[in-house]
């Protein structure tokens, strides 16, 4: 039975080493993987909701076969094997992975955010192509840990933000390139996530209730730390808010909606952070928060750092801003570029729109046709294509989103950040946050 390691042992390690020990696995390059040959052979993670889709949007693929899958809830597995006749069904993941490993070819990893490392880890340890939800990891650590996993591994890697592949944020990248903003010196993103959404800003419920015959808790909890099984706060769905399992409201859309700044940017890792909201409680994310990052100036940029700011809970970019550019009611989930010459809003549900409106009448909007995302990850499997959100990226975009939770635990106060060292050197006491704590004796591999 393997135990976490201790915060030493990560940093003299370094992360993805210490992923690779966690589940059992030697830290051994395996070269590329060659492309799958014949018909690309998948088995999924999570076989409910985001599972579902995510399953349903690969199977449809032509050259896709699903043969196994693996659900802690019965009731779940049982209604997506009815749509998989095909398939082998499993409560536990690590069951189908030793009994199916030369019978398949790809992962999916449709599970709540805790379990999104282990999983990914364990199957490129076994040389399988992953397409893994958003945001890729719970903590930063096994973020970098994944990125340096998949480079040893060799496979096919896709995180699952469907919208950077879409049609809303590939014309958004066309008219940003055009470049009618000039360049930027500012950047709003926000979402009107948790509210009405999942639970954030409150404390755990006392008491405990009779675990669901056709549910393995034990399996559910998987590398968190134990707790009662209360029915409906925790699975299926309100764990997003909770510490121990999700990310909270930054985690889950962040990666979908800071992905044009960092991407048409290319702004790589920040200098600082600041959150100017709440603590987080002792087991949840706070219900609302705006964490402010400086990145260094580049090609894209004004000569001063660039401010990027993250808004949740309803709140949006300051209402004078947005009325100095004559933007009036925007969409509730955006990303927002200020330029010297004018403002780009980037929306993942609808065309993107400049500001103000009345100086670029004239600017016709492109129109571009968007990629299937789960399809482009079977043809990168298959050697047609090449994947828009592999781990190099979805590893990055996702370390800076989760930063930003490192922050929240400091309010008002600036954290300086060394990304090659993984750590805040004005803050050390904070990088205990960036690493996961695995249950004691729960095997990974």
């Amino acid at each position: 039975m393997k135990q976490s390691p201790s915060r030493r042992e990560f940093l003299t390690l370094g992360a993805g080493a210490a992923l690779y020990s966690l589940a059992g696995c030697a830290a051994t390059g395996a070269g590329k993987r060659s492309a799958v040959q014949g018909r690309v052979r998948h088995v999924g993670v999570g076989a409910g909701g985001m599972g579902a889709a995510d399953l349903k949007a690969l199977a449809a693929h032509p050259e896709v076969d699903i043969v196994g899958l693996a659900d802690v809830d019965r009731g779940r597995l049982d209604a997506a094997l009815k749509l998989y006749p095909g398939a082998r069904g499993y409560s536990d993941w690590r069951e189908m992975f030793r009994e199916l490993d030369g019978g398949f070819d790809s992962v999916s990893v449709s599970t709540p955010d805790h379990m999104h490392a282990p999983i990914s880890q364990a199957a490129m340890a076994r040389s399988k192509h992953i397409y893994c939800q958003k945001p890729l990891t719970r903590t930063v650590a096994e973020a970098r840990g994944l990125r340096q996993a998949a480079e040893r591994a060799g496979v096919v890697t896709q995180m699952g933000i469907q919208n950077h592949s879409a049609s809303p944020y590939q014309s958004a990248l066309k008219l940003f390139s055009q470049g009618h903003t000039g360049p930027i010196h500012e950047v709003h993103v926000w979402t009107d996530r948790p509210a009405g959404w999942w639970p954030q800003g409150v404390e755990r419920p006392e008491g405990s209730d009779p675990i669901p015959a056709d549910l393995d808790w034990d399996l559910w909890l998987g590398v968190a730390p134990e707790r009662p099984y209360l029915k409906g706060q925790y699975h299926p769905f309100a764990w997003r808010g909770w510490l121990d399992f999700g990310t909270g409201a930054q985690g889950d859309m962040a990666c979908h909606l800071m992905d044009p700044a960092i991407w048409f940017l290319e702004l790589g890792s920040p200098s600082s952070l600041r959150s100017d909201g709440p603590r987080p409680g002792s087991d949840t994310y706070p219900d609302w928060s705006r964490v402010h990052y400086e990145f260094p100036a580049n090609r894209h940029t004004t000569r001063g750092p660039l401010q990027l700011t993250w808004h949740d809970g309803g709140r949006q970019a300051p209402r004078q801003l947005l009325d100095d550019l004559g933007a009036g009611e925007v969409a509730k989930n955006a990303c927002l570029f200020v330029g010297t010459e004018g403002a780009l809003l980037a929306n993942p549900y609808g065309p993107p729109k400049l500001f103000p409106e009345e100086r670029f009448a004239e600017v016709a909007i492109p129109q571009v046709a968007g990629a299937n995302h789960w399809f482009q990850f079977i043809d990168a499997c298959l050697g047609k294509a090449s994947c828009s959100a592999s781990f190099e990226y979805a590893a990055q975009l996702t370390e800076v989103a989760l930063l930003g939770n490192v922050a929240l635990s400091f309010p008002h106060e600036t954290l300086r950040w060394d990304a090659r060292g993984l750590r805040f050197p004005s803050h050390p006491e904070a990088e205990a946050l960036l690493h996961p704590s695995y249950r004691p004796g729960w095997e990974l591999g």
